[in-house]
């Protein structure tokens, strides 16, 4: 038995369990030899190589059965299909971790920024960010929210929006300039998509805002809005733009409003001179 493995020997070279190697046994997927005189179960060393396919197989997430079903009737076509779906869908898997990435890391950026400029007015230049805008105000009901949200389904569904995709609300120019700041509505940004996708997403250009980060409740920050309202105008500057809130810690990510970090971003431009 020298040159060849028992159970014990291959679930170690492999790290995997002996259970494992039994499983596969009565899968009929990966059986071992049997020997005639002492009636010990082996596997050669071409079972090792065998098994490194199964294993390479079933590290791309294919299923138990897909790879059985392939292993009863091996060629190339299949293996090129096989190997060619799998690929494009790592390819997706990556560019969501990639979008997972970037939220995680800008929501650290933000804590860390949040703690040294809470109630402090800054002005600061920031990238362009393509999304769509969702309005939710001035509706009857709450099933007209829900009309909006299916018309968007098409392509929501498709930048997998709610998981990966940074949600803002955003309240209107116009609406900042007349005083009025308890309508608002969504802003979902969207880093990449298909082309079709991409076509249908409205940029809100890179700009100089101006920008207030304010802990506590959502009631309070009608008064932030004012706050800063009133520094752009003192300041020589007029809003060019929709704001963006962004929602650093919420009440989904908190019990306590008190604990709520929001940052207020109204994009500015100089006044004209007289």
């Amino acid at each position: 038995m020298k040159d060849k493995f028992l159970i014990g020997e291959l679930a170690k070279l492999f790290n995997i369990s002996t259970d494992t190697l039994r499983h596969y046994d009565k899968l009929n997927l990966f059986k071992p030899e049997q020997d005639s005189k002492n009636s010990y179960r082996y596997y050669d060393i071409t079972s090792m190589f065998k098994l490194s396919r199964i294993l390479f197989l079933k590290n791309l997430d294919i299923s138990l059965s897909e790879i059985n079903d392939y292993m009863k009737n091996k060629n190339a076509d299949r293996l090129f299909n096989m190997l060619k779906k799998k690929n494009e869908e790592i390819d997706l898997k990556i560019h969501q971790l990639n979008n997972l990435k970037y939220k995680i890391n800008s929501k650290l950026d933000l804590f860390e920024y949040a703690k040294t400029k809470l109630g402090k007015i800054t002005v600061t230049t920031l990238e362009p960010r393509k999304g769509i805008f969702i309005k939710t105000y001035g509706l009857k009901d709450s099933a007209e929210i829900k009309k909006i949200f299916m018309r968007s389904d098409n392509f929501l569904k498709m930048s997998s929006w709610l998981v990966e995709g940074e949600i803002y609300t955003s309240i209107s120019k116009i609406d900042m300039i007349n005083g009025i700041f308890n309508q608002f509505r969504y802003f979902i940004e969207i880093k990449s998509t298909d082309k079709e996708t991409e076509q249908q997403l409205v940029l809100q250009p890179g700009s100089t805002y101006a920008c207030l980060a304010v802990i506590g409740p959502y009631e309070d920050l009608v008064k932030h809005y004012r706050t800063l309202v009133d520094w752009i105008e003192h300041n020589n500057y007029e809003i060019s733009g929709d704001s963006i809130e962004n929602n650093i810690v919420d009440n989904d990510y908190s019990d306590s409003s008190d604990e709520f970090i929001t940052e207020i971003q109204i994009p500015i431009i100089p006044k004209n001179p007289l």
